[in-house]
C-alpha cells in the first residue's frame, strides 16, 4: 500500500522588529517557499507569551516529569518542537546573540524525558528533526561573532539533530551596501 508521509517543518518566528517588513521574516518566507511537499507549522514566539522559568514553575515541571506527564499543557512547546521533521528558526541578530524571546522558548523545549533524556552519564536526544535551519539578518556585520547560532547549534546537537546550516545576511545597513542584493543573494 502507498501511504504518503508528509514533512512537517516547524518555523519557529522570532522575528521581533519595530519595522513593518522585517527582513529577516522576508528571508525565512523566501527559504519556506522552497519547503515543496511539506506543510510549515508556524509559531510566533511574540503571540505565545512565554515566560521565563521561575522556582514555582520548575518545581511544577518537575513534579511532572517524575510522573510522566508529558501532556501537560506546559509541555506543548517541547512536544510540538519534538515532532518536527525540520526545524527553521527565524531571528534577527541582537545583541551579538538574538532576542530574549528565543531564549525563553528554548528553556521551554529542553525537557528532560520528552525531547532528551541522560543515559550512561550522557544526554541523548530525542527529537524527531533531521536538520535545524537558522535565518537571521543583522545590520552591520556579524563576522565570527554568531554567538546566536553557536548557541541555537549546541541545543539542536543536545536535542539530537545532527545538522545545521546557517543563513545569514549581514550588513544590510552599512553605508552604500545593496542590501536587498546580499537578501537576494543568501537564497
Amino acid at each position: 500500500w502507498n501511504q504518503v508521509i508528509i514533512m512537517k517543518i516547524l518555523f519557529i518566528d522570532a522575528c521581533i522588529s519595530i519595522h513593518p517588513k522585517s527582513r529577516t521574516r522576508q528571508l525565512c518566507e523566501e527559504y519556506l517557499k522552497q519547503a515543496k511537499d511539506k506543510t510549515v507549522e508556524r509559531l510566533n514566539l511574540e503571540s505565545l507569551s512565554l515566560v521565563p522559568l521561575t522556582s514555582e514553575m520548575l518545581a511544577k515541571r518537575e513534579s511532572l516529569i517524575q510522573k510522566g506527564q508529558y501532556e501537560d499543557k506546559m509541555f506543548a512547546p517541547a512536544r510540538m518542537f519534538k515532532e518536527a521533521d525540520e526545524i527553521v528558526i527565524g531571528v534577527p541578530y541582537h545583541d551579538l546573540s538574538f532576542p530574549s524571546v528565543l531564549k525563553v522558548y528554548i528553556e521551554h523545549i529542553m525537557v528532560n524525558g520528552l525531547t532528551f533524556r541522560y543515559t550512561e552519564g550522557k544526554a541523548e536526544g530525542l527529537c524527531r528533526a533531521s536538520s535545524l535551519t537558522y535565518i537571521t539578518t543583522a545590520g552591520s556585520y556579524i563576522g565570527n561573532r554568531n554567538f546566536g547560532y553557536e548557541y541555537v547549534k549546541a541545543v539542536a546537537e543536545r536535542l539530537g539533530i545532527t545538522e545545521t546550516n546557517l543563513i545569514c545576511a549581514d550588513g544590510l545597513d552599512v553605508e552604500g551596501v545593496d542590501a536587498e542584493q546580499i537578501m537576494r543573494e543568501k537564497l
